[in-house]
């Protein structure tokens, strides 16, 4: 009879080691925790569309298990692996978001989003030469005035044209400038516009003297 009750004890004891070290087991299990995203950056504040700019996500584990990371996007194309990418933007403006996954590979993960806003950046005119002929005239005689002019981003270009004396005939990019009955010298001015907002102005010189 003691030598069964010793059994059943002894058979007690190793059940109750048994459930303690599944429930140390488990707790081990159960004690990892999740990575931290420090930071999501782009390196530019914004870009044009189909422009290119790096994205970086700075992540650490508690339990310094190695991590993994996931990008997606809801518009343009990501490029490279790890924690740094690049990211090719859309060809239209808008608001595109970049999300990361950071994973530790023992089912812990974190997730941040960054939001990046495309706006077609909007370049002014170049004159590249104002220039008249000839650039002196006697009184009451014509000049030919000519700007010649250019848009970085292809925008159509329209001239106004203005001076303080004298008088102005035509449109466009050449027009004629009929001198005063006043010797001296006069100021013409063009400014030159694309049409959304860029601008660009330049101030040309001619010289009225009397009739030889």
């Amino acid at each position: 009879m003691i030598k069964l009750i010793s059994s059943q004890l002894k058979w007690l004891a190793s059940l109750i080691i048994l459930v303690v070290a599944t429930l140390l087991i488990s707790s081990c299990a159960s004690a990892n925790k999740p990575p931290v995203i420090s930071s999501l950056t782009a390196n530019e504040e914004w870009i044009n569309p189909a422009g290119v700019c790096q994205v970086e996500c700075i992540a650490s584990d508690p339990d310094g298990d190695s991590l993994s990371y996931i990008w997606a996007t809801s518009g343009g194309n990501i490029s490279g692996e790890g924690s740094v990418v690049t990211w090719i933007s859309p060809d239209e403006p808008g608001v595109f978001t970049i999300t990361v996954e950071v994973t530790d590979g023992r089912d812990g993960e974190a997730t941040a989003q960054l939001t990046i806003s495309i706006v077609e950046i909007n370049h002014p005119p170049v004159i590249k030469s104002l220039t008249a002929e000839p650039s002196s005239v006697r009184q009451g005689k014509t000049s030919s005035i000519e700007c010649i002019a250019s848009d970085p981003d292809g925008d159509e270009l329209s001239y106004l044209w203005s001076t303080i004396r004298g008088t102005i005939s035509g449109q466009g990019h050449t027009v004629i400038w009929t001198a005063p009955n006043t010797c001296g010298t006069y100021v013409i001015t063009a400014t030159v516009a694309d049409g959304r907002s860029g601008e660009v102005s330049e101030e040309l010189e001619i010289k009225v003297i009397k009739p030889g």
